[in-house]
């Protein structure tokens, strides 16, 4: 196993999955991970899981596959009352099946070289790492000098610096060094939040400890029609255009 595809926040939009999934074969990938949500938002909830079993990738939950889960739990009504509307369409859509299996997603994965999780080692659940307090946060707790998440949309490099705040940055092609402390945010496949509507993932390759993110074109009109015709709210299908 050499090169590494990470992918997050899929966010039910199955057009973009699959065109990332292309991408990270047509690269050479050995192995994919998702970083989960893969439901939410957009309506292909059923076919993304259905695509991640079958490809056998492993995956941990997110905070949007965890709260489809809740059935008729008081935690939901919190929540905005989009995402409301959007984790009740979702339940209606999945199989009792579909919603065991998101339910047994890990928090997280730990291999030799890295761990992978949706939000933060924080002990607040679902914290984001998005910029220079919340990785700072994240690397008081964060024990693995490499790690791998979500959740924000956005990717961004993290670097820890011993006495200061740490390094953060928007995901370029770099060498990690294995005597820093990393967390790579890999971005959203399915709904991107950095002013960029491609679907985003990232690659590492463990010989050469190169970090490389790529964007993906694919379908979004598509997506946009997806999500209309099962009647969710217009701003999952208006951001995606917009990439935020």
């Amino acid at each position: 196993m050499t090169k590494i595809g990470f992918i997050s926040d899929i966010h039910g939009n199955i057009d973009a999955l699959q065109a990332v999934l292309a991408k990270l074969d047509q690269c050479g990938c050995d192995m994919v991970f998702c970083l989960g949500d893969i439901v939410g938002y957009g309506a292909g909830p059923s076919e993304c899981i259905k695509l991640i079993r079958e490809r056998e990738i492993p995956s941990v939950m997110g905070n949007h596959d965890e709260y489809v889960t809740l059935l008729m739990d008081p935690r939901v009504e919190k929540l905005r009352e989009e995402i409301r509307e959007a984790i009740y369409w979702c339940q209606g859509k999945l199989s009792m099946d579909e919603l065991r299996w998101l339910a047994k997603l890990p928090m997280r994965i730990e291999t030799e070289e890295f761990t992978v999780l949706h939000g933060s080692f924080h002990t607040i659940k679902w914290a984001y790492c998005l910029d220079e307090p919340t990785f700072a946060a994240n690397f008081k707790m964060q024990t693995m000098p490499l790690a791998f998440c979500g959740h924000s949309h956005s990717p961004l490099l993290g670097i820890e610096v011993p006495n200061d705040i740490p390094y953060v940055d928007y995901i370029r092609k770099t060498i990690i060094k294995p005597d820093l402390k990393y967390m790579i945010n890999v971005g959203a496949v399915g709904q991107p939040r950095d002013r960029d509507p491609r679907a985003c993932a990232v690659i590492y390759n463990l010989a050469s400890r190169e970090l490389e993110l790529i964007r993906v074109e694919y379908d979004i009109a598509a997506a946009q029609a997806r999500i209309r015709a099962a009647g969710l709210p217009e701003k999952f299908a208006r951001r995606l255009q917009e990439g935020r």
